[in-house]
């Protein structure tokens, strides 16, 4: 699937929301809804947000991509700020990268994101 499309289907789970159509069922008037709230488990990280979905795609990039790929993700994780604090052990590691494109985008964006 690509990232386009991905990201938007999501984006669409995010919401609530679905591509397939549901299904036309009718509930009887006075009954109850039984339906148990999600609850977090011991391991999860919080909801996934659409930041938290492109936080993880930059960081596989950083860690499989192509230059170009590692380059912007690492810029824009630096767009990102402070959120993308978990992204800095994989922007360390390519900071000492023998591209000096990708070592110098990983340095810029660990700065922007420790101010």
């Amino acid at each position: 699937m690509h990232r386009r499309a991905w990201i938007t289907a999501a984006f669409l789970a995010v919401l609530g929301c679905s591509s397939k159509p549901k299904s036309a069922s009718k509930k009887k008037s006075g009954a109850k809804s039984h339906a148990t709230p999600r609850r977090r488990t011991a391991g999860s990280k919080g909801p996934k947000t659409m930041g938290n979905l492109l936080l993880e795609s930059y960081i596989a990039d950083l860690k499989t991509g192509t230059t170009e790929k590692k380059i912007s993700a690492a810029h824009e994780l630096g767009n990102m700020g402070s959120g993308a604090k978990s992204a800095i052990s994989a922007l360390e590691s390519l900071s000492g990268d023998a591209n000096p494109a990708v070592s110098k985008a990983a340095t810029q964006a660990l700065k922007a994101i420790q101010k």
